[in-house]
This record gives structure tokens, C-alpha cells and sequence, in this order.
């Protein structure tokens, strides 16, 4: 416990830059910090951790929730990065089911949460950092038009980064040159585990990894950072990290939690990494409708999971897939990982495989699936 408060006061100076934090706020850090880390970190020995299974509870809206729109936005890097806060708190997140070992370091929700009680909201509205701020701790998960559960790790993007090592890409192969869709990231799981191979080698033709999620907050404290963390613990950040004069730098090592240093030089040496490897990185927040509207180009890759669980938003979930989707020629790769059903909202599988196939006259099959406890399956969607 004494170090916990040591470290926590170390983080509140930092994090805080120009102000230390009150006591309240530190006290506050210090139990929501040691919540987290009991109640909702990954065990190593339980891949299937509570935290990863949505709950009934979580799932079902209350009748009084009256359904919002967020508007649609582009976020651009130095916008993002601007928002970062001086210290990043991460822990490792494995991927039981790839074809490799496979570790992937991702910002822990405490620290999210410690972003916005300590004032480093950066240029998120103060509203909406309220909103995310209440979510972190809501005990219900998804509420329609308000929130749409990204600040966590969700089972079947865990299940779906698997798949895609599975898929074989040395070093990012499979997907160089590509233009790769993620709707509803949240913490972004399956981009994160494409851009960490992407990392591993140096292309010679243009990638897109494009991340949407319906809460800007969402893409500003959990997604963003994780994707500076993809880079920070791959080799094309090395240059970066030999010629760093910190010496409280971590190391490059995703199955170690720690915490990263976010400083100037590290944000020049990102954008410099993402030149060099000729990766292109977009971020959309707001409904899927909204992102439909605004596609100007088509995708290769689209990925998407747990977001079937509600039967009114199939049609514009499917809408945007099949939007984004190239053309046929292009063999492009759509893949849905979902829980079989998902209790007491009525979605699940079935309902949209008959979806895509009878309204849409797409095709579906069903590329892995595991049916021990709560039935989970990847789908690749192909359309005429």
C-alpha cells in the first residue's frame, strides 16, 4: 500500500503538470486505482476475465434513456496528440488464441479515469469528459446515443486480433499496402495487433488504418494512447528509445505493466515512425450513419466487434459495411466477431446473418467460432 500511495503521488504531480492535485483527488486515485487493479485487470490463468463478458445488466438500456446522436468528427494527430496526457499507465493484454505469442500493451482504466479527475482534459468539451468520466464508473455499460461501451476491452476483439495472426502477416505483410476500417474500436484490440506488426518492418506502399468509435472520448483517452503504446513497444520506435536521455524510459516490453513518458521528443519520434513506415492513421467519431455519409474511399480491410448486440442499429451497421467494403475485384476482407446471442436486447448472430443475407443479399460464413459458455464467432461478410 506504501508504495501504491508513492507511486500515485509521483503520477498526480506529473499528470497534473502546472498544479499538484488536492488530496480528495489524490485519495480518489488512490482507491479507484487499486479497484481497478483487482476487479478488472486480465488474469493471466483466466483469459475470460468478468470485465471482458458483458453482463445482462450492461447490455440493457433503462427505459427512461432517451436516445442522443453525437455529432460526426474527424480527429486529426496533432489534435490527438496535443490531448495526450505527460504519463501513460499500461498493462499487458495477451491474445490466448493467436497462432504466436502475442502481448499487447494497453492504457489501464484507472489512469484514463485519473486523466479527467485531475484536469487533463486537454480540449475535450467539458461535457463530454463528464459523460466519460461517469462511464468508467456506471455499473450499466451502454446506454443508446450516449455512450456505446468503448472505454473497455470487449471478449470478441480479443477473440478477433487472434484470428488475424492466424491469417499470417510477417511483419505486417498481409496488410501493407492496405486500407483497413475498425468500426466501433473502443480500445481497438484488432488495429492495435495489425499496427504492431505493421511496426515490425519498413513498407514500401501506403497503409490506412482508420479507427471509428461513436464517443470522441472513447478514441482521445483509450484509443489514441493505445495506439502511441503499439508503436512506443516495437522496434521502430528503437531509434526513439537508444537516443532518449530519460532515464525513467520504460522498456520496450508489452507483458510488463509500466507506464511511458509522454514527451515532446516521443511525439516527434511517432509522426516520424509513421512517415518512415508509410502509415496513414484516421480517427471518426459519431453514429454510423453519419461515417457512411462521409466515406470517400473505399476499405480492404473492415473489421467490427460487439456491435450487433442491438437490433435497431443493425441496418446502419450494415449500411457502413457494405459502404466501406471495395468492390469484389478487390477481395476485400469483412470480418464481424459476436457473441451468438446477446441476452435481454434480443441481438446476436442469427439475426444479423439474416440480415445481410435477405436484405442485403450478402454472404456469410462463419471463419471461427468457440461454444464453450457464451457461444463466440468471427463471420466474414462478402457482397455481391
Amino acid at each position: 500500500m506504501i508504495q501504491l500511495v508513492s507511486t500515485s503521488i509521483d503520477h498526480c504531480i506529473r499528470a497534473g503538470s502546472s498544479q499538484i492535485c488536492s488530496p480528495s483527488t489524490l485519495l480518489l486515485y488512490i482507491c479507484r486505482r487499486a479497484m481497478f487493479k483487482f476487479d478488472f485487470e486480465i488474469d493471466d490463468e483466466d483469459k475470460t476475465a468478468d470485465f471482458l463478458l458483458p453482463k445482462e445488466a450492461e447490455l440493457e438500456p433503462s427505459p427512461s434513456q432517451i436516445e442522443q446522436v453525437e455529432p460526426f468528427a474527424e480527429h486529426t494527430l496533432p489534435a490527438l496528440l496535443e490531448r495526450l496526457p505527460p504519463l501513460i499507465s499500461y498493462s499487458p493484454l495477451t491474445i490466448s488464441d493467436a497462432a504466436s505469442n502475442v502481448t499487447l500493451a494497453r492504457r489501464d482504466l484507472f489512469d484514463a479515469r485519473f486523466q479527467l479527475i485531475s484536469g487533463g482534459r486537454g480540449d475535450v468539451e467539458s461535457e463530454s469528459a463528464d459523460s466519460a468520466l461517469e462511464f468508467l464508473d456506471a455499473p450499466s455499460d451502454l446506454v443508446p446515443g450516449v455512450y456505446e461501451g468503448g472505454l473497455k476491452t470487449w471478449e470478441c476483439s480479443v477473440d478477433l486480433a487472434g484470428y488475424l495472426d492466424t491469417l499470417g502477416n510477417d511483419k505486417g505483410s498481409r496488410f501493407a499496402g492496405k486500407r483497413v476500417l475498425e468500426i466501433g474500436c473502443g480500445t481497438a484490440v484488432p488495429s492495435i495487433f495489425i499496427l504492431s506488426r505493421l511496426f515490425n518492418g519498413v513498407q514500401d506502399v501506403e497503409t490506412v488504418v482508420a479507427f471509428q468509435d461513436y464517443n470522441a472520448s472513447v478514441l482521445e483517452l483509450i484509443t489514441f494512447p493505445n495506439v502511441v503504446l503499439a508503436w512506443y513497444m516495437s522496434p521502430a520506435s528503437e531509434e526513439f528509445r537508444n537516443s532518449a536521455t530519460d532515464s525513467e524510459l520504460s522498456a520496450a516490453d508489452p507483458t510488463v505493466a509500466g507506464e511511458l513518458n509522454i514527451t515532446p521528443e516521443l511525439k516527434t519520434a511517432f509522426l516520424d515512425s509513421l512517415r518512415r513506415h508509410k502509415i496513414s492513421l484516421l480517427f471518426y467519431s459519431g453514429p454510423w450513419q453519419s461515417l457512411t455519409a462521409h466515406l470517400t474511399e473505399k476499405y480492404d480491410v473492415i473489421l467490427t466487434s460487439e456491435t450487433i448486440y442491438r437490433s435497431e442499429s443493425l441496418a446502419h451497421l450494415i449500411a457502413l459495411l457494405r459502404a466501406a467494403c471495395a468492390g469484389p475485384a478487390s477481395q476485400p476482407l469483412c470480418l464481424v466477431a459476436a457473441k451468438v446471442l446477446y441476452f435481454g436486447v434480443g441481438g446476436g448472430v442469427s439475426e444479423f446473418v439474416d440480415a445481410v443475407q435477405k436484405d442485403h443479399k450478402g454472404r456469410v460464413e462463419t471463419v471461427w467460432e468457440k461454444k464453450a459458455g457464451v457461444g463466440r464467432s468471427i463471420l466474414e461478410v462478402t457482397w455481391p
